[in-house]
């Protein structure tokens, strides 16, 4: 390649690989998808906080803002994946987990935050989100737009 067109190509590069994140398409509401769960990922120790929202967009969005914390550090691929529950009782009820590290890593609870963003939800049926961990659970009610109490008794998939 020639040396003066590798800084333009390095930028151009650079500027995609930022803004890679801000281009991702929102998910397929979970219980609509016909696609399993990953099952190498694992549980996050415990949820801190969860909030949502449901955007005035067409089609509208929901999102989901999770603040939990992780058995160890280096976890990725942070998600939200559906439990089975009750589908008359207006809540969805979710696992946070993640895919931890490949490599020997201390046991160190580690916070993380993440966020899913989900289409296709029947929007009129969102009463009340539920995050479970490996040791608690949040819930925040679409509805009245506050944190309550984890009510489901949902089961993971």
């Amino acid at each position: 390649m020639n040396r003066a067109k590798l800084p333009g190509a390095l930028a151009a590069a650079a500027v995609l690989t930022v803004s890679l994140p801000l281009l991702a398409e929102p998910l397929t509401w979970p219980w609509k998808s016909k696609t399993p769960s990953d099952p190498a990922l694992v549980g996050l120790y415990s949820i801190e906080d969860v909030t949502v929202t449901i955007s005035k967009s067409d089609p509208p969005l929901v999102t989901i803002n999770v603040s939990a914390s992780a058995p160890t550090s280096n976890f990725t691929e942070l998600q939200l994946t559906p439990r089975v529950g009750d589908p008359n009782d207006l809540i969805f009820a979710f696992d946070a987990k993640g895919r931890p590290p490949q490599d020997f890593t201390t046991q160190v609870i580690t916070p993380v935050t993440f966020t899913a963003e989900y289409t296709g939800a029947p929007i009129e049926k969102v009463g009340v989100v539920e995050v479970y961990a490996t040791s608690n659970c949040k819930a925040f009610s679409v509805k009245d737009n506050k944190p309550v109490e984890c009510t489901s008794t949902s089961v993971p998939q």
